[in-house]
């Protein structure tokens, strides 16, 4: 492997999956390090199973070029989503998953993790100038006169932090923004198998959930699984919690008799960490107020959703029918001339990261990273 790239990418989630390719095929030597032995990230390996921030509240695309791309090539035949019960749709997916389907004021699109995994895998090693590094977790930064020389031994012209955690701006020195448990505490995301709820309304899910908190267990919701009789659990309690509710759900909920999940470990996903301090921070006053950027490069319009320790969620949503920008700006560290950044890791504050941290903002982040990182080293000439 060639110890000098044009462009080094940090993490191969949503946001890293677009960054590399767009990078790559822009014409860019580009390098994808992972610290995990596949591509997937939160979208592929957590064990979400809902697609979040593609479509305004009409449910249109927000962002074209890759993150379309990508979305559509998630698309298989598969029977009618199961349906969070806290928000129940007003319109299903039917039985081919392109279409996706309304949950309370915002429109998802369900998946299977496997399918992500999948996508992610072919467009990475069908994507000239592009190579993977896996099991490759970051070791070492160098930075000289503001500008990051090398990362992990390889020589580089710019970097892409996607790694969900600010972990080449710690490594380098650069200036960071963090979240909380007050505004994104972490879950555990499983899936469940072999599940017959009854959920058609709000007092259908109250029913099923009142007995969980009556019982002592941190609040649940469910979300959508392509999967047949199958849903998908976001559990805010401790890992080590899991198998005792999986159990008192086969024991006291009716249509949970028969419940399982293949996983063997339970793990904590963080919603969000550490955002990077941009040449733009963006704001929650930007997010709710729609607001607009000369130099917009992805569009947003999902709620700021934050979730405290407690397992409650705060939603704020846009005016009907707006949307907000997301300017390049924000894309490009304020103190490291050549560090870029996507998805998460973009310059937010913990308010505007609460809608700029889901999946659509990421592919569409990392994609637009991928192409401000190629025109400024087309600039450095």
């Amino acid at each position: 492997m060639s110890r000098a790239f044009d462009i080094v990418v940090i993490g191969s989630g949503a946001a890293g999956i677009a960054a590399a390719v767009s990078s790559a095929r822009a014409g860019r030597a580009t390098l994808l390090l992972d610290k995990n032995p596949a591509p997937g990230g939160t979208g592929g390996l957590s064990g979400l199973t809902t697609l979040c921030g593609l479509y305004d509240e009409a449910g249109n695309f927000l962002n074209d070029g890759f993150t379309r791309e990508f979305a559509n090539a998630l698309t298989e035949r598969q029977p009618p989503a199961q349906l969070e019960p806290e928000a129940i749709p007003s319109k299903h997916a039917g039985p081919e998953t392109g279409a996706p389907i309304k949950m309370g004021r915002v429109w998802v699109r369900p998946y299977r993790p496997e399918k992500f995994r999948e996508a992610a895998a072919h467009l990475l090693s069908s994507t000239p100038n592009l190579q993977p590094h896996w099991q490759a977790p970051l070791a070492n930064v160098s930075v000289a006169n503001d500008r990051i020389v090398s990362v992990n031994g390889f020589n580089v012209g710019a970097v892409i932090d996607c790694s969900g955690s600010a972990e080449v701006a710690q490594a380098g020195g650069a200036e960071c923004l963090e979240t909380d448990e007050t505004t994104q505490a972490t879950a555990v995301i499983f899936p469940l198998h072999h599940v017959t709820p009854e959920i058609h309304t709000p007092a259908e899910a109250v029913k099923l959930l009142l007995p969980l908190a009556r019982a002592g267990f941190p609040p649940i919701n469910f979300q959508a699984n392509l999967e047949p009789n199958s849903l998908t659990a976001k559990f805010t309690g401790q890992p080590a919690q899991v198998p005792a509710l999986i159990e008192f759900l086969r024991t006291n909920i009716r249509g949970f008799e028969n419940c399982s999940t293949p996983l063997k470990e339970f793990s904590v996903a963080r919603r969000a960490g550490r955002m990077i301090v941009g040449e733009y921070v963006l704001t929650g006053a930007d997010v709710l107020g729609g607001r607009k950027f000369h130099d917009a490069v992805a569009r947003g319009a999902w709620p700021i959703e934050q979730w405290n320790a407690a397992g409650q969620a705060r939603l704020r949503y846009l005016p009907l029918g707006a949307h907000y920008e997301i300017p390049a700006r924000s894309l490009r560290a304020a103190k490291i001339e050549n560090l870029f950044m996507a998805g998460k890791t973009i310059s937010a504050d913990a308010n505007a990261i609460g809608s700029a941290r889901v999946m659509g903002c990421c592919l569409a982040t990392g994609a637009a990273a991928g192409v401000l990182a190629a025109k400024y080293l087309d600039s450095q000439k």
